[in-house]
C-alpha cells in the first residue's frame, strides 16, 4: 500500500457545562469559564434538572467531555450515562499549574488575542482596530443577560490567569460603562466583546439543515430556563438577542437596531428564511406582550417545545479551523498504521503552552481491504477507538467523517492504527446489546472474496452461466473446456437467445478491445483458481475413470481405486483437458453460500462506493440485552448516510435458488429493530437472490418494512447481474435510474416490488 491522502482539521474541544437546575451562580460561573476558551461560545450549558433534556443537549452538540461546575447526584448520573466522553487528561482540571503559573488545559483565547495584537496593534502609533469591554454593576437587573450576550471573565483569583487584563491591554479595549437604569447602546451588539473573541477564525466544519431563524429570544431576565435556552440557541449558531418586556425601556433601542441589521442583509431566495424569529420556551402566543408587534413584519413564533433538541430540529455544527490535506506514510508491521505530519497551526505552540490540548480531526480518503481507518460515528466506542486506533484510551473522539484525536498544541506528528473489521463489528453490535462472531460460512465467504481479488473481482459471478458452471458440477465431477464454454454462453433452447450477450460489456480484467467472450470469463476463473486442470484416465485393470491433477501427472500413474500402476501415455491423444472445482470452490457445501453474498456485496460497493466504511460476511448474532433471536446474517455493511453522514448498518440474507423463509425475515426484522432503537443509527435489511423472487417471498419480505421509513431492499438476479443495480428494472418501472445510497435502493424496492410503478409501455404490453 502506497502513501495515503488524509484531510486534517484542528478544532477546539467542545465542553458541556453541567449546572444545577435553577442555580444562577453556577450558570454565571460556567459562562465566565467558557469565555476563556477559544470556541467557548459554542459550548452548551446543560441543566441537570431534566435528565431527558440534558441527554438531548449532549447528543445534539456532540460534546467531547462534560464538566460539572459542582458535584451532584444528577451530575454523577449524567457522567455515568456518558462515560464514553472521557476527560482527556489525567487531572480533571480546567487550569493546570505550569512553570509560569496556571495554564488552561484546553485551547484558550490567548491565541486569538496574540494574533489580533500582532496584526492590528503591535508597533503602531494608533491601533488599526480595538475591542470593547462592556462593564456593568453586579446589582444590574440585566446582569445575567449582559453576561450571556457580551461575555466576561473569571477573576484571576479563581483561575490563576488574568484574562480581563489580557483582553484590555493587548486588544486596546475601550470600556463602555452601563448604568443600571439607562438604555443599552443601540449598536452594542456590533462591538468586539469577549463573546465575539471566542469565535475568531473559527467556522462551521459542516452544514446541517435545521432551525436557525435569527431574531430575538423573548423571556425573563431572572428566569434560569430562559437564560440557558438563550445561551444554547446562540451556541448552536443562531443570531439572537435577549428581550425582556419588563425592561423594554433599556432594551428596545438595541433590539430595533439589531432587527434592522437582520432585515438589511441580502434576501434569501427561499423567502421563509427571511422571517424574523421570536424564540421562547413555550408555544403559547398569549404569553407574548402586544408590544412585540412593533418589531415589524414577517415575524415567526418559534418555541423550544419538548423534544426540540432530540428531534434535531436545531442542529449545532462542529466548529473548527480550515481543513488541510496531508500525506500519510503507511506501515505494515503487524498492524496497518499511518503516520503523518500535522499541517501549519492556527495557534501557537510555545513550550510554555505544551499542556494545552486541541482536537485534530482526521479524515482518511481511502478504505483499504480488511482494515478500517475511518470508523463509524459511534461515540460509545470512543475508548475502543482510543485503545486500538491510537495509543491513549481517553484521547479519541468518534466524528461523523473520521476520528478526532485530542493532543497537545506542541504535537507535530501523529500515528493512527487501522482497526480490524471483524473486531469492530463485534464491538459495534455489543453497543446495541448483541454478541457477534464470524460464522464458519462467513469465514469461507471472506476467503472466497480474497481469492477473487476483492469485491470487484467477483463481477464474474454476475454471469449466470458462470454460476451454473460452478453449481452444476460436484467436486468429484470433471468437465471439458468446450463444455464450460457452452455452459457459460447459456443458450436458451426455446428462443435460441444467447444470455451471455447481456454481459459482453462487463469488465472483469484488462483485455484487448472488443466484447467479453465466454472464453475470457473461463480463463479468468482459471487464473483465480476456481477450477484446476487435469486428465481423465481409465485404469486398464479396474476400468474405472481416474482424474489426475496436472501437477501430479506422471508417465506411470497409480489408480486411486484399485491401486494398480499403469502407463498413461497411450491415453494422451485427441483429448481435452478435464477441469474440476478447486480450493474453496472444491467444497461440497456451495462455498457456504458465498457466491450470492459476494455478488451482493460487490453490487452494494458499486452503488455506494466510498460511503461504505467496512463490511464483513456471515456473522452469528445472539442477544445480550437486545430483543432478538439467535440468528446469522449473511453480511454486515457499515456506511454513512449521503445526506447527514448518519451511521448506517445493513444486514442481509442471501440465497441462490433457495427460498427466503418467514423465519429469515422475522429474525432479520428483530435485529433491525434492535439497531434502530438507538437514534444514532439507521438499519436496513437486504434480501438478495441470484434468481427471481416469488410473489410469496415479496409479501414475506414486506413485513419488516416500517410505516414511515423504507428500510427493506430486495435484489434479485435482475438487480445483481447488471453493472448498476437498476439498469434492467428501469426499463419496466418508474424508478430512478441510479441508486447511490441505501435510501435510494429502499425506494426502488418499494416501486418495483411492494407497490410496483410500471411504465406505460410495460402496462400496455
Amino acid at each position: 500500500m502506497g502513501p495515503i491522502h488524509l484531510q486534517v482539521r484542528y478544532r477546539p474541544i467542545r465542553i458541556g457545562w453541567c449546572v444545577k437546575e435553577g442555580d444562577l451562580s453556577e450558570f454565571r460561573q460556567s459562562l465566565r469559564l467558557t469565555h476563556t476558551l477559544w470556541g467557548g461560545r459554542f459550548n452548551p450549558i446543560i441543566p441537570l434538572g431534566d435528565p431527558v433534556l440534558a441527554r438531548d443537549l449532549v447528543k445534539a452538540f456532540r460534546v467531547d467531555c462534560l464538566y460539572c461546575v459542582s458535584q451532584s447526584l444528577e451530575g454523577d448520573a449524567l457522567l455515568a450515562e456518558f462515560k464514553h466522553l472521557l476527560w482527556p487528561s489525567f487531572e480533571k482540571e480546567l487550569f493546570i499549574k505550569g512553570s509560569r503559573g496556571p495554564v488552561a488545559a484546553f485551547l484558550d483565547v490567548y491565541h486569538p488575542v496574540r494574533h489580533l495584537y500582532t496584526e492590528n496593534i503591535k508597533d503602531r502609533d494608533r491601533p488599526a482596530w480595538s475591542a470593547t469591554i462592556l462593564q456593568w454593576e453586579a446589582s444590574d437587573p440585566l446582569a445575567d443577560v449582559l453576561l450571556a450576550t457580551f461575555g466576561a471573565y473569571s477573576s484571576k483569583d479563581d483561575v490563576g490567569a488574568d484574562y480581563d487584563e489580557l483582553f484590555r491591554k493587548y486588544l486596546a479595549a475601550r470600556e463602555i460603562r452601563l448604568d443600571n437604569s439607562a438604555p443599552l447602546p443601540a449598536t452594542a451588539f456590533k462591538e468586539f466583546t469577549p463573546w465575539v473573541l471566542t469565535a475568531v477564525d473559527l467556522r462551521p466544519v459542516e452544514y446541517r439543515w435545521g432551525r436557525d431563524e435569527p431574531g430575538i429570544y423573548y423571556g425573563g431576565n431572572g428566569d434560569f430556563t430562559d437564560l440557558v435556552s438563550f445561551w444554547n440557541l446562540r451556541a448552536s449558531g443562531i443570531e439572537l438577542l435577549f428581550y425582556d418586556p419588563a425592561h423594554r425601556a433599556r432594551l428596545i433601542d438595541m433590539t430595533e437596531s439589531f432587527l434592522a441589521a437582520l432585515r438589511a442583509k441580502p434576501k434569501d431566495p427561499t423567502d421563509w428564511r427571511n422571517l424574523i424569529a421570536i424564540w421562547k420556551k413555550s408555544h403559547n402566543p398569549e404569553d407574548i406582550a402586544p408590544d412585540i408587534l412593533g418589531f415589524g413584519p414577517n415575524l415567526l413564533l418559534c418555541s423550544l417545545s419538548e423534544g426540540m433538541w432530540d428531534r434535531q430540529a436545531i442542529r449545532p455544527s462542529l466548529i473548527g479551523f480550515e481543513e488541510r490535506s496531508v500525506l500519510g506514510s503507511v506501515s505494515e508491521n503487524g498492524q496497518t498504521s499511518v503516520t503523518f505530519e500535522l499541517p501549519a497551526k492556527p495557534f501557537f505552540d510555545d513550550a510554555a503552552l505544551h499542556m494545552q490540548q486541541v482536537v485534530v480531526s482526521v479524515h482518511p480518503l481511502v478504505r483499504p481491504e480488511g482494515v478500517i481507518l475511518r470508523p463509524p460515528f459511534l461515540p460509545q466506542l470512543n475508548e475502543y477507538y482510543g485503545r486500538e486506533g491510537y495509543f491513549m484510551y481517553n484521547a479519541v473522539r468518534s466524528e461523523q467523517d473520521g476520528i478526532g484525536i485530542i493532543t497537545g498544541v506542541t504535537t507535530t506528528t501523529l500515528t493512527i492504527h487501522a482497526l480490524d473489521v471483524r473486531a469492530l463489528v463485534r464491538k459495534v453490535f455489543e453497543v446495541f446489546g448483541m454478541s457477534a462472531r464470524p460464522s464458519p460460512a462467513g469465514l469461507v465467504g471472506l476467503r472466497l472474496i480474497e481469492q477473487m481479488g476483492g469485491l470487484q473481482g467477483c463481477r464474474v459471478f454476475k454471469i449466470a452461466g458462470v454460476r451454473e458452471l460452478i453449481r452444476g458440477h460436484t467436486p468429484e465431477q470433471s468437465f471439458t473446456r468446450s463444455c464450460a464454454i457452452v455452459t457459460i454462453r447459456q443458450v436458451d433452447s426455446t428462443t435460441g437467445n444467447v444470455r451471455f450477450s447481456e454481459h459482453e460489456s462487463l469488465y472483469i480484467e484488462p483485455r484487448d478491445r472488443g466484447p467479453l467472450k465466454p472464453e475470457d470469463a473461463f480463463s479468468y476463473l482459471l487464473k483465480r483458481g476456481v477450477f484446476r486442470a487435469g486428465l481423465r484416465l481409465v485404469c486398464p485393470n479396474c476400468e474405472l475413470e481416474n482424474w489426475v491433477h496436472l501437477d501430479d501427472a506422471q508417465t506411470i500413474s497409480r489408480c486411486e481405486y484399485c491401486g494398480r500402476e499403469f502407463n498413461i501415455t497411450p491415453q494422451l491423444r485427441d483429448r481435452d483437458w478435464a477441469y474440476r472445482r478447486s480450493g474453496l470452490f472444491g467444497r461440497d457445501d456451495h462455498q457456504g453460500g458465498g457466491i450470492p453474498v459476494a455478488l451482493t456485496l460487490q453490487q452494494l460497493e458499486t452503488a455506494l462506493h466510498s460511503r461504505i466504511l467496512a463490511y464483513t460476511t456471515g456473522t452469528e448474532l445472539e442477544p445480550i440485552s437486545a430483543n432478538i433471536q439467535k440468528c446469522e446474517t449473511d453480511f454486515v455493511v457499515f456506511t454513512e448516510s449521503l445526506r447527514e453522514k448518519t451511521f448506517q448498518i445493513a444486514i442481509g440474507e442471501c440465497k441462490g435458488n433457495k427460498e427466503i423463509t418467514a423465519d429469515d425475515v422475522h429474525k432479520m426484522g428483530l435485529v433491525a429493530d434492535a439497531l434502530a432503537e438507538s437514534k444514532g443509527c439507521e438499519a436496513f435489511i437486504v434480501f438478495s437472490k441470484t434468481s427471481p423472487f416469488t410473489q410469496e417471498e415479496v409479501e414475506r419480505c414486506r413485513i419488516p418494512q416500517q410505516p414511515y421509513r423504507q428500510r427493506v431492499i430486495l435484489l434479485s438476479d435482475r438487480e445483481l447481474e447488471p453493472y448498476f443495480p437498476y439498469q434492467r428494472a428501469e426499463k419496466e418501472f418508474e424508478i430512478q435510474s441510479s441508486a447511490i445510497s441505501f435510501e435510494d435502493m429502499a425506494e426502488a424496492t418499494q416501486n418495483i416490488y411492494f407497490a410496483p410503478r410500471l411504465k406505460a409501455q410495460a402496462k400496455s404490453s
